[in-house]
């Protein structure tokens, strides 16, 4: 016999979920399928404060959703209860997949689907802002995408209210490579710190790569505040120059600077991609009307990408064939898709202050260490990049560092001058001189006469 939850039957398992597992269950008496989020722990909680804190984010969790009807928001159906603790929520059952999942096949997406899901994630955040929700954890495992390719929000497990009455403490919420400078900071965060992390998905699907990614976490977190990407269009020349400057917009380091809402970044996206469906639509126009006929099948290049247009002369049999193997082909894709398992692409994570503080304490001895070799005083710049490494061995950053400081105090030492004598040259004789030596070496005629008469 299945597993069955208050009227609920488990028919399969999907994955495992940030609190338990994910089951896929039926409901016994209406027959509706829905995702079945348990609450399974694998972790003790440290204190009853802990342990209430974790519940209420939960209810929390319920109460949100069933707040929200929308079609780019997974709908919550029922919630469980066991005493009087929230034991299981029943969601919408999206049978599609993940846009993880699909991102692990695909990287980027095609310029058209990457802005279609694009669309659909802004119109289910404008919603729940106007709801006072802000999600705080937009990212590829927490989108689902329907068999059709609409996106759907799901897991507003960390969501927040604006004004919420639950404490805040100075802990890290949220998936690193998504999160906004205001969470990696844990200050306030607003509806635009899910518009930054609405572009850091929009760049992954536009590029293929995560604009913050590195090795570390700590890596990820420097790069989040301080790191501005390569426009999306630098990286995917699909991409138009005004698509990347809404990207951009959306990853401003300061939310000031963001769009002003989830629904004004969307009328922007709109408006972009107006623009290049309008001149392709004007390109396709000019090629159709031209008539070359050695070229049954032309290409049109646009700013985006390369449209192929079927001519209008293309026999009527020719064109069913066509479409009916496009049909066809589509509808053994939908067959052929595998349902997802809803994992996430990393745990949620919640960093100790007492880690926060030791990342501020590493980033403050380096930049202590960098302004000494800024400001010429190398010899001390060593020594602090030698206590640095000391204390993390590891660091291949302040290895390199300590390397050019050690470089430009050897260039900075004042090298010793040696002065050269140079040996005075032998004063040179004149042909006229050498001779007069010669004449008063060589004796006289007289002294010859003198040397001949005493017999030498």
């Amino acid at each position: 016999m299945n597993e069955v939850y208050g009227d609920y039957e488990v028919e399969s398992f999907l994955g495992k979920g940030s609190i338990g597992k994910v089951y896929l269950a039926r409901h016994r008496r209406i027959g509706r399928r829905v995702a079945l989020k348990t609450v399974h722990l694998e972790h003790r909680f440290e204190d009853d404060d802990d342990r209430s804190e974790f519940y209420k984010r939960l209810q929390r969790e319920a109460e949100l959703c069933a707040a929200m009807q929308h079609p780019n928001i997974v709908t919550l159906y029922d919630v469980g209860y066991e005493d009087d603790m929230v034991s299981y929520l029943a969601t919408e059952y999206v049978d599609g997949e993940s846009l993880l999942a699909k991102l692990r096949r695909t990287r980027p997406l095609a310029l058209d689907e990457a802005l279609s899901i694009a669309t659909d994630l802004l119109r289910g955040l404008a919603y729940a802002h106007s709801k006072g929700i802000i999600h705080r954890d937009i990212k590829p495992a927490n989108i689902l995408l329907t068999a059709e390719g609409q996106a759907k929000i799901a897991d507003f497990g960390v969501a927040r209210p604006l004004h919420s009455s639950l404490t805040s403490t100075r802990t890290l919420v949220g998936t690193p490579n998504y999160m906004s400078p205001e969470q990696v900071k844990t200050t306030p965060v607003s509806p635009r710190s899910d518009l930054f992390s609405t572009g850091v998905v929009m760049y992954e699907m536009l590029t293929g790569v995560k604009p913050f990614a590195a090795p570390e976490l700590s890596g990820i977190l420097y790069n989040v505040v301080n790191l501005v990407p390569s426009l999306a269009s630098d990286v995917n020349p699909a991409v138009s120059p005004r698509i990347a400057r809404v990207v951009a917009r959306l990853l401003s380091k300061s939310p000031e600077t963001r769009f002003g809402s989830a629904a004004e970044a969307l009328a922007e996206l709109d408006a972009a991609r107006a623009g290049r469906n309008a001149i392709a639509t004007e390109t396709e126009t000019i090629a159709i009307l031209r008539d070359d006929a050695t070229t049954p099948f032309p290409t049109v290049l646009d700013e985006e990408t390369e449209v192929p247009l079927i001519r209008r002369d293309v026999p009527a049999l020719a064109f069913w064939i066509i479409s009916a193997t496009l049909i066809l082909g589509l509808g053994a894709s939908v067959t052929l898709m595998q349902r997802s398992v809803r994992r996430q692409e990393k745990p949620t994570v919640v960093i100790p202050q007492a880690e926060l503080d030791e990342l501020a304490a590493k980033r403050r001895a380096l930049n202590a260490a960098r302004a000494l070799v800024e400001s010429g005083k190398y010899e001390e710049a060593i020594q602090s990049y030698d206590a640095y490494l000391a204390r993390y061995p590891q660091s291949i950053a302040a290895a390199e560092e300590r390397t050019e400081a050690q470089r430009l105090f050897e260039e900075s030492k004042p090298k010793a001058q040696v002065t050269r004598v140079a040996k005075k040259p032998p004063e040179a004789t004149t042909t006229t001189q050498a001779a007069e030596g010669d004449e008063k070496k060589k004796p006289s005629r007289w002294q010859r006469v003198k040397r001949w008469f005493r017999g030498g």
